[in-house]
This record gives C-alpha cells, sequence and structure tokens, in this order.
C-alpha cells in the first residue's frame, strides 16, 4: 500500500508543490534586496514554474509519457501550456485571496492557505487533463486505460485495455 501510495500522481503532485513553494520563497528572499518585491514575487514565480515544469515532467507525470515519441515540439509545448496553466493557478490564488481576505474577512494567513488550496487543485486538474494529457495520435485526450499505480494493486490490463483484478 505505501509502495502505491508513493507512486500516485496526487502524492507527486504534492511534493513538488511543497518544494516548488520552498523554492519560490527562497527566491525571493534572495532577490528582495536588489528588486522591488513585486518584480522580486515575478522572479521567484518565474523560476520555480520553469523547475517546477522539469520536475513534473520527469517525475509528476512520466507516466503519461510515451518512450520514443516525446519530440522537442512536444516537450515544448507542454512547456508553454504548463507556463500558461501555472498563470492561471497564479490568478486563481490571487482572485481567491482577495475574495476570503476582503469579502469573507478571514485573517490574511487564513486566506492565503485557502487561495493556495484552490490554486493547488485548478493546477492538478490543469496538469492531469491539459498538460500532461495522454494524447492519441489524432491529438485528443484519451484516458489512460491501465495507469502505471494499478500494477502495484495487484491489477493486470486485459486486451480490450480494462484493468482486470
Amino acid at each position: 500500500m505505501l509502495l502505491a501510495l508513493g507512486h500516485a500522481s496526487v502524492v507527486r503532485f504534492a511534493v513538488v508543490g511543497t518544494a516548488m513553494t520552498a523554492l519560490h520563497l527562497t527566491v525571493f528572499r534572495l532577490a528582495l534586496p536588489v528588486a522591488l518585491p513585486e518584480i522580486a514575487n515575478v522572479v521567484a514565480f518565474l523560476v520555480a514554474t520553469q523547475v517546477n515544469f522539469a520536475l513534473s515532467y520527469v517525475w509528476t507525470w512520466s507516466s503519461r509519457r510515451r518512450p520514443g515519441r516525446e519530440t522537442l515540439g512536444v516537450v515544448l509545448r507542454r512547456a508553454v501550456l504548463f507556463t500558461g496553466a501555472a498563470l492561471l493557478g497564479f490568478g486563481v490564488n490571487a482572485a481567491a485571496f482577495t475574495w476570503v481576505y476582503r469579502i469573507a474577512g478571514l485573517p490574511p494567513v487564513a486566506s492565503a492557505l485557502a487561495a493556495t488550496v484552490l490554486s493547488a487543485a485548478t493546477n492538478f486538474v490543469l496538469g492531469s487533463r491539459v498538460v500532461f494529457a495522454d494524447r492519441s495520435a489524432t491529438g485528443a485526450t484519451t484516458p489512460q486505460a491501465f495507469p502505471p499505480e494499478a500494477a502495484f494493486r495487484g491489477a493486470t490490463p486485459r486486451a480490450d485495455g480494462v484493468v482486470a483484478r
């Protein structure tokens, strides 16, 4: 069970997200003495987003890659989609924070926590369904018939793609 949990995309997403939050804060603090806070935040966001893409590509969503079929164009497309998704997540975070803090009246830390949870959920859905979606040759999104996590639960795929126990 622990082995299966360690390979689940949601756990990998959480580990990478936590590490990227720490990286964002570190870059922000390093840039703060030489830049306006807003500029330091943008620089930190851009650095953390690009490192996040690399980790997401090689670890979090690695089961979605097709060996030998990931051309430079595919990787660049994913990188652009990932950056767009991250910007959308950042917008969700900012809007949620403003709403929870200004309208709902929660304290700043509670507002930041609520906004972070909502933007993390947004980023997970966008990563799973858009950026790292399993795509057929026609470009349409197809569900993954046999996720790697199923192997750790003793399941085997049938010829028609259905997972049998």
